[in-house]
């Protein structure tokens, strides 16, 4: 297992696969797909994509993950959500790496991978977007993989990836503009998380020149949705398709009450942002 890791972590950095059935052309590059062998064991119920798309030589770099199928209480729109907000980063410029139904390992040689990706711009734009199960112990934000049935309370350190080492890894990387996006605060994300006193994510704050946006208020979970997307991420796609040379803050600020009309006042989005410079998708008019 851990020779196929190592050839997948390879083949990721050198984009040296062909592209998969169905994946759209961008830019004139072929979308590249690294689909990793089916697991035999419990811990992995489907086999990770990655797919990169877009432009490589943009200095907009964006991380699109989308766990949905989780060994226990699987998701219906994640892996729809990171597909979507995919389309829209690639027309907006971005160049993206989506990566779906991660187990823990693959989960962080993809953002390894993508620290690697950011500090050959260095100055650019950093995007981390993550639609999945989420949960807070002590402070500590964690973005839960999918094989969570061996997960409890007490291991999330060594079991999950820590949403505050992400954004601690962009900011070290990226002297640019750093974005992280978490509809992640999904209700019963491990067994026996529903006995816990605390739900949601903790609140973060941003350093400077970050923007950090999540789907629920800190305490809140956030809701899955009725349709094809998450509540929160239906919204910020319809935000994203009117978002051309507005502020970044202004979009997202655009969300927070339509998802708490809709969400019947249980769900309210935040944001906070330490913003140098303004930034505008295709640039501030």
């Amino acid at each position: 297992m851990k020779q196929i890791l190592t050839l997948f972590a390879i083949a990721l950095l050198l984009s040296g696969c062909q592209s998969g059935p169905g994946t759209k052309e961008t830019d004139g590059e072929k979308s590249k797909t690294h689909v990793m062998p089916l697991s035999t064991g419990r811990t992995t119920p489907t086999p990770p994509e990655i797919v990169q798309r877009g432009n490589p030589s943009s200095p907009q770099k964006a991380l699109v993950i989308g766990n949905g199928r989780y060994a226990y209480s699987p998701l219906r729109n994640p892996v729809n959500d990171a597909k979507a907000m995919t389309q829209k980063l690639v027309d907006k410029g971005f160049r993206v790496t989506r990566a779906t139904n991660l187990d823990q390992r693959t989960m962080t040689m993809v953002v390894q991978a993508f620290k690697k990706e950011l500090s050959d711009t260095q100055e650019g734009v950093a995007l981390f977007y993550f639609s999945g199960h989420g949960a807070q112990v002590n402070g500590q934000n964690y973005l839960i993989p999918v094989n969570n049935n061996d997960i409890k309370e007490n291991n999330l350190g060594q079991h999950a990836v820590s949403a505050q080492s992400v954004l601690a890894m962009m900011r070290e990387v990226n002297t640019g503009m750093n974005l992280l996006i978490l509809d992640a605060c999904r209700d019963d994300p491990y067994q026996g998380s529903q006995k816990s006193n605390t739900r949601g994510l903790a609140r973060m704050t941003p350093p400077r020149g970050a923007l950090i946006a999540f789907a629920a208020a800190p305490g809140q979970p956030a809701l899955d949705g009725d349709g094809r997307n998450g509540l929160y991420t239906s919204h910020l796609l319809k935000a994203l398709d009117n978002a051309e040379h507005k502020r970044i803050e202004d979009v997202f600020m655009e969300i927070r009450d339509p998802v708490y009309k809709q969400s019947n006042r249980r769900q309210e989005p935040w944001y906070q942002a330490t913003m140098r410079t303004p930034f505008c998708f295709g640039g501030c008019q």
